[in-house]
């Protein structure tokens, strides 16, 4: 059975930008929601103009988080553009929005407006701090809320300080989990024809990500502080050197993956050692037990050490760069990597969504659009008459890809 067009029949507003929310509508298109996507005719979504790589005249950064929807080049702010905006508000199951709280009151478009006059939509919002609470109104993009939500206070190393994490990850988790709400609330509607908000923000994921260590803290106080790559919770558990200066990663989550990794690195005096007990003291004693590992993982290759750590069952792999990992093979079979071909740019690569059906990774059903590439098509949809269409293009309220 094919996994495409599992959200057949189900359409989306997207009044996104950026990375968070346009990723929950590329996360949606790719499931197979029909995602228009609404574009100011002057210019459109910001990102078709920024990133540092390009597939002919196209930013990859737009294509990367745009494939899959439709542009409608329609700037709903104009006061001449609110019944055709109404119209398509009026054919959609969901709308998603990543602006600021409260900042879509004044074109009628916040939730309780919309909901007012169609209570069967599902409303997706994403914000930088959440919806309420005294922060409710500020804007942050994901380096803010890696500072801000705690993130940066437990990546980086002490002598360095703290560090961003190198992918945006506030944003893709944020958007993902909008989606998961929007899911529920459309299977939420299904029984009672009423569609719900749905709110999220980078600040929650940032603290969803911390589960563990804010748990932690909550019971005893501990803050983890700077570990580098290694973790607050298990020891040992991070990244040791290897004879030809790179890296193994490794753990011991367990008593019973202490003593083998004990083994695998023929230290089995380490096992005895008091101060490494149980896995209390080896976290107290980290920097200790780090140099005591590193005094035997110096004596071989990462190569080395992978196939000791693959014959002891010990989980255990290089630190690959982002080329490393694209081009292995586990990629490769998972599906990870797609090429789809541009009207004008011509072909280009993306990643897929984090999420196979019956083992198959779900196939992302066309490319990005060129701005307005839709708006024709989708506005005659929904009852814009030829002759309204042509007054809005002429006086600059919409636009249609040449």
């Amino acid at each position: 059975m094919s996994s495409a067009g599992l959200l057949d029949g189900i359409r989306v507003l997207d009044l996104t930008r950026f990375v968070s929310g346009a990723y929950a509508s590329f996360t949606m298109a790719t499931l197979g929601a029909e995602v228009l996507k609404l574009e100011s005719p002057r210019g459109g979504d910001p990102y078709r103009k920024q990133g540092t790589a390009r597939v002919g005249d196209e930013s990859v950064l737009f294509m990367t988080l745009n494939s899959a929807k439709k542009s409608v080049s329609l700037d709903f702010r104009a006061k001449d553009a609110r019944p055709a905006t109404e119209a398509l508000l009026a054919s959609c199951d969901v709308l998603l929005e990543n602006g600021r709280p409260g900042s879509l009151a004044k074109y009628r478009l916040d939730y309780e407006s919309v909901h007012a006059r169609h209570p069967h939509i599902v409303y997706g919002s994403i914000s930088g701090f959440g919806d309420v609470g005294p922060d409710a109104s500020r804007g942050g993009f994901d380096l803010i809320l890696q500072a801000s939500g705690g993130l940066m206070s437990v990546t980086g190393h002490e002598d360095t300080g703290p560090a961003k994490i190198g992918a945006p990850v506030t944003d893709i988790g944020a958007g993902l989990a909008c989606v998961v709400g929007v899911l529920a609330a459309l299977v939420d509607r299904e029984r009672t024809g009423v569609g719900r908000q749905v709110s999220t923000s980078l600040l929650e994921f940032s603290l969803a990500a911390l589960a563990t260590l804010a748990t932690t803290y909550l019971v005893n106080g501990e803050l983890p502080g700077l570990l580098g790559s290694h973790s607050p919770t298990f020891a040992p558990y991070g990244a040791f050197r290897a004879s030809d200066g790179m890296f193994v990663a490794a753990g011991a989550g367990s008593e019973a993956l202490w003593r083998r990794f004990c083994r695998a690195l023929d230290a089995p005096h380490l096992v005895e050692d008091p101060r490494f007990v149980d896995n209390a003291s080896r976290v107290a004693a980290r920097a200790e037990l780090t140099k005591e590992i590193e005094a035997f993982t110096t004596r071989r290759t990462v190569a080395e050490w992978l196939a000791v750590f693959e014959r002891s069952r010990v989980p255990a792999d290089r630190l690959n760069d982002v080329a490393g990992v694209l081009d292995g093979a586990q990629a490769l079979a998972l599906g990870t990597v797609q090429r789809l071909l541009h009207e004008t740019a011509g072909a280009y690569p993306v990643l897929g969504i984090p999420v196979r059906i019956d083992r198959e990774p779900l196939p992302i059903p066309s490319a990005a659009p060129r701005l307005g590439r839709h708006t024709r098509e989708v506005l005659r949809s929904v009852g814009v008459t030829p002759s309204e269409l042509e007054a809005l293009i002429r006086t600059g309220v919409a636009a249609e890809a040449p």
